[in-house]
């Protein structure tokens, strides 16, 4: 029996305007470069425990 996988590509810059609209609705204004941190941040998190894998087009 196989393992079905499911793949999902997600477009950076779509995900940070939506991040950045996010906080601007909250009242909160972040440098976009520390968005970025922090979403680098998690990606490194996520490869390291084995949930997210590198995807090369």
């Amino acid at each position: 029996m196989s393992k079905q996988e499911e793949v999902q590509i997600i477009d950076f810059e779509e995900l940070l305007r939506s991040i950045e609209s996010r906080l601007a609705s909250a009242g909160m204004y972040v440098q976009r470069e520390a968005i970025i941190t922090i979403l680098q941040a998690e990606e490194a998190f996520l490869l390291e425990k084995g949930v997210l894998q590198a995807y090369n087009e």
